[in-house]
C-alpha cells in the first residue's frame, strides 16, 4: 500500500512539473498559447486516471498557483486556471447528461462562463489598460465570431480529449504500467 501511494505522488508531481513546462512553453511560444494548456490539462486528465480525483485536483491547484506565478503570459495561465485546467475533472459529470444536445449546451455554458469570468476578472484587476479599451474598440461582430470560434474550439478539445483518454487507458497505459514494473 505505501509502494502505491508513493508512485501515485510521485506521478502526480511527475505530471504537474511537466504541465509547467508546456505551460512555459505556451507562453514564449505564440502558436502554443492555447495548446499549452489543453495539453497541461490532458496530464491533469491522466492524473486522475492513475491516482484518483483527489490527487488530480491536487495537481491542478498546483500547475495552477505555479502558473500564475510562473508563467510570464497571464493568458495562458488564466485559460488555464479558469477552463481548461480543471475541465477533465469535471468532464465526468457532463457524461451522464441526456440528452446529447443538452449535454453539449451544458458544456458550452461552463466554457462561456469560464472564459467570460476570466475577462471579467482581467478588466477588474486593470479597468483603465489597454486591455479594456482594446475590448471597448472591438466590434461586436467580431466579438462574436470570435466566441463562435471559441465555442467550435472548445467542442473539439472536448472530443479531442475524450479520444486521447481512450488512447491512454489502451495503448499508454499498460506501457506505463510494464515500464515501471505495476
Amino acid at each position: 500500500m505505501k509502494g502505491r501511494k508513493s508512485w501515485a505522488m510521485a506521478y502526480c508531481g511527475m505530471a504537474a512539473a511537466l504541465s509547467i513546462a508546456f505551460m512555459l512553453l505556451g507562453a514564449v511560444t505564440p502558436i502554443f498559447m492555447y495548446i499549452a494548456p489543453a495539453i497541461a490539462s490532458f496530464l491533469v486528465a491522466t492524473v486522475c486516471v492513475e491516482c484518483g480525483k483527489t490527487l488530480a485536483w491536487t495537481a491542478y491547484g498546483a500547475v495552477s498557483l505555479l502558473s500564475l506565478l510562473f508563467v510570464p503570459d497571464k493568458e495562458v495561465a488564466l485559460t488555464f486556471v479558469f477552463l481548461l485546467g480543471y475541465y477533465p475533472l469535471v468532464k465526468p459529470k457532463f457524461e451522464h447528461i441526456r440528452p446529447a444536445l443538452l449535454r453539449g449546451l451544458c458544456k458550452l455554458l461552463l466554457c462561456n462562463g469560464g472564459i467570460l469570468l476570466m475577462y471579467g476578472l482581467v478588466l477588474l484587476l486593470i479597468p483603465g489598460g489597454s486591455i479594456s479599451q482594446e475590448m471597448r474598440t472591438t466590434a461586436l461582430a467580431v466579438s462574436l465570431t470570435t466566441l463562435a470560434m471559441g465555442n467550435v474550439a472548445f467542442l473539439l478539445y472536448d472530443r479531442a480529449l475524450h479520444n486521447m483518454l481512450q488512447a491512454y487507458r489502451i495503448l499508454w497505459q499498460p506501457r506505463l504500467h510494464k515500464m515501471l514494473g505495476r
